[in-house]
Order: structure tokens, then C-alpha cells, then sequence
């Protein structure tokens, strides 16, 4: 069955009954949130909004809430994949772009937010992605809304998988576009689906957008198949690439991986994965980026990003562009830590970005197991429902170019050795 978004129990949907649920006990009792979470951050049994007390990079210093000390922690937590948080180079250009361009515009980039600095990223990263213009917004969240609400128009159809960034169906919310959702990867149902459409209405926009990367398994999309699809039927392809760009192909991402840059007419990414700031940006042809300045309420009705951040992200492509060492070292990175898990025996997912899914030893015992970990210094991220399904319960490792072989080392024989004390 195709699901359409607003009559699909979907993960939005379930999101959105346990918020209604939660500010209905609120109501009821000013004192809910602290008597039901709590307690469980007080055991340690959550670890959410662990308080980072030293610069994103391979070593950081953690707050523990139970012992209330400071320990150090091997990083295999942070989207930084590039290692770009820390780094030297970055900074020293950040802190010439502040006595430049000061700490902030005060002011949307459609009035008085636009400098020299936005203006030259917009067009240096149009060239990053093999598009002729690009448009700066405040994050990655606010950019799907962007595009979907301005993009696709009216009488157009919207087909996203069904793993898609929440974003995408907020956006379909908002916007009451007609969107269907088709499940996860499948070419066949996506086809269906686009014959379907097309038939239809032969004069019909049909926009289909995926991840590149998806965020919570790492896994890639079949971008190039999907890219041949849209080709057929005569389909917009928009690949949202927050995870690939950096860490794909030679840095570019998914679609310079595989081939497919100059078939996609748009892209979008965002700042806060490999560059390691915050923001998003679309890429495409300069007639709709032209109208997304005009008429994305996410665009000019928010403040512009600051030049502190574009200087950050203007670093971080002189390194990208001077040459491969950063991402071939994330690579390097990636190919060691499969080789040390099977070694070790324990199950994870190969996935070829630098999100890796590791499984628990024992699914009944996962926040033990989380606090383990934690106390012996690997800071890993806890993925448990509604996150995932029931049952599929695992740690989202996000690797570093910076790691060593040594912290990775280190990192596995954690991993076992917590491992060994719990099973199902």
C-alpha cells in the first residue's frame, strides 16, 4: 500500500501522540517531567544532553552526572566526520573573519544580512556542487521546509521515502502539499508510484527526494538508480546530502560518488555535519533559487547565519579543496573500524559512510549497557524506540578522520569487553 502522509501511523505521527500525551500529563501535574525522567538521568540510565566540557575532537571531557567529575571520553559520537570542530587552520581564519565582518548581521539576508562573505559562499558552494546558485538558511530543518513549501507547487506531487529527515513530512504539514511516502529503498513501489502520477497528469511536476546518507543507519541511498527513475519519468530528483558532503566521493558527496551531479537540478546539505557549525543551504539553477529568496517564508523570515560561520565553512572547503587527505583518512578510518569489530565479534551494519550502526550484546540490557560504556570512556549514541522499532535497539558510532588507530583499538576492546558481561 502507498501511504499517503496524513492517514499513514507514521513515526511522525507516534512522535507527535506521545507529545500530546506528555503535555497532557504536564497539565495535569507541573512536576511530571521530574518525577518520570529524573530519576532515570539520575541513574544514568539516559544519557541525553551529556554537557561537553572541552572542543568536539578524538578526546573530549564529559561532565558525569552520577560521579559529578569531569572524565575523558574517546569522541565516536559527533557528526564532526572531518574533524573540522577543532581544528587549527579553522579557527585562526574564524578569528580574522571576526575582526573583518564583526559576530552577526542583525538581520535577515533579504534586507541587511547579506555581506561579501555570504554572498561569495553562495556561489563558491553553487560551484562545490555543480549548480549554478545556492541559498544560505539557518539549518538543515529549515531548509527541507524551504524547498518543500516553495519548490513544489500546488498541483505537484511529493513521493519521499519513508525514512526520510522528519523535516521533509513537517514540511508537507505545513505546506499541504500532496505527498506519498514509499517504503524504504524500493525501487519497484517507487516506480509504481511515478508511473501512476504521470499518467495521470503528463503536465505534472513530480518531485521525489531522499537521503543521501540516512542519519540513523548510515546506509546509502540508491541515488543512481534513482536518479535513472526520475529520468524516465520526467521527475525532480532532490538528494538531501547532510551526511554524504564531506564525506563522499572525493568530499563533494553521494552524487559525485556516483556519478549522477549534473542529472540532479537541485541538492541541499547542511553545515552541521562535516563543517561542524549550523545552517543549510540548497543548490540548483538560479531561477529557483531566486524564488526561494523571494518566497521562502524560512528564509527571510529568519536572521541571517553569522559570518563567524561562514568563515568556518569557507575554511573548511579550502581544505576540502586543496586536496583528499582529511577524507581519505575518515575512509582509512572506517575500513579499520569493520576490521576491528569483526575481529571482535560484534554485529554492526557495513555501510560505507561514516555512520555505523553497532547492536548490543543484549536488547533487555541496552541502557546497561549504554552506562557502561559511558564509564569506561567511549561516548557513543543510545538509539532506542521510537527512534527505532522496538528490538532494534543499537549504538550510532559516527567516526572522525582524526581518530587514531589506537583510539579505535581502544574504542572496540570497550565495546568487547562491556559486551562480554551482557546477553540475551
Amino acid at each position: 500500500m502507498h501511504s499517503n502522509w496524513d492517514n499513514e501511523e507514521s513515526d511522525v505521527v507516534n512522535l507527535l501522540s506521545l507529545r500530546s500525551q506528555f503535555c497532557g500529563q504536564l497539565e495535569k501535574d507541573k512536576s511530571f517531567f521530574e518525577k518520570t525522567f529524573r530519576p532515570l538521568y539520575d541513574k544514568g540510565d539516559l544519557l541525553y544532553h551529556r554537557q561537553i566540557l572541552s572542543p568536539i575532537d578524538r578526546h573530549v571531557k564529559v561532565w558525569d552526572e552520577i560521579l559529578k567529575k569531569p572524565i575523558e571520553m574517546i569522541m565516536m559520537g559527533s557528526n564532526s566526520y572531518l574533524g573540522f570542530a577543532n581544528d587549527p587552520e579553522i579557527k585562526e581564519k574564524i578569528k580574522l573573519a571576526i575582526d573583518k565582518y564583526g559576530i552577526g548581521m542583525g538581520g535577515p539576508m533579504l534586507l541587511n544580512g547579506t555581506s561579501e562573505i555570504h554572498r561569495s559562499l553562495e556561489l563558491r558552494l553553487a560551484k562545490f556542487k555543480n549548480k549554478e546558485d545556492s541559498i544560505l538558511l539557518p539549518s538543515g530543518y529549515m531548509t527541507s521546509l524551504a524547498w518543500v513549501t516553495t519548490l513544489v507547487e500546488d498541483n505537484a506531487v511529493l513521493l519521499y521515502d519513508e525514512y526520510s529527515h522528519a523535516s521533509v513530512a513537517d514540511g508537507v504539514r505545513l505546506g499541504k502539499r500532496k505527498a506519498f511516502r514509499f517504503a524504504h529503498n524500493d525501487l519497484a513501489e517507487l516506480e509504481e508510484l511515478l508511473k501512476k502520477y504521470r499518467d495521470k497528469d503528463p503536465g505534472r511536476d513530480i518531485w521525489v527526494t531522499t537521503q543521501g546518507v540516512y542519519s540513523m543507519n548510515g546506509e546509502l541511498a540508491p541515488v543512481k538508480e534513482i536518479s535513472d527513475l526520475c529520468e524516465k519519468y520526467d521527475a525532480f530528483y532532490l538528494i538531501d546530502d547532510a551526511h554524504g558532503t564531506g564525506v563522499l566521493g572525493k568530499g563533494r558527496g553521494i552524487a559525485e560518488e556516483f556519478g549522477i551531479s549534473k542529472k540532479l537540478k537541485y541538492t541541499m546539505g547542511t553545515f552541521s555535519k562535516a563543517f561542524s557549525v549550523t545552517g543549510g543551504f540548497i543548490s540548483g539553477d538560479k531561477e529557483a533559487i531566486n524564488l526561494l529568496r523571494f518566497f521562502a517564508r524560512p528564509y527571510f523570515f529568519t536572521a541571517a547565519l553569522s559570518p563567524i560561520i561562514m568563515a568556518a565553512i569557507h575554511a573548511g572547503l579550502d581544505i576540502l579543496e586543496r586536496d583528499t587527505t582529511r577524507v581519505d583518512a575518515l575512509h582509512r578510518n572506517i575500513q579499520y573500524f569493520y576490521k576491528c569489530l569483526d575481529k571482535a565479534g560484534i554485529k554492526y551494519t557495513k555501510t560505507g559512510s561514516a555512520i555505523i550502526p553497532v547492536f548490543p550484546s543484549s536488547v533487555k540490557d541496552f541502557r546497561l549497557i549504554s552506562r557502561a560504556l559511558h564509564e569506561n570512556g567511549l561516548f557513543v549514541n543510545p538509539i532506542e524506540p521510537p527512534g527505532v522499532p522496538k528490538g532494534g535497539e543499537r549504538f550510532r558510532v559516527s567516526l572522525m578522520a582524526t581518530l587514531t588507530e589506537s583510539d579505535i583499538d581502544h574504542a572496540v576492546n570497550i565495546l568487547k569487553t562491556v559486551f562480554s558481561k551482557f546477553s540475551d
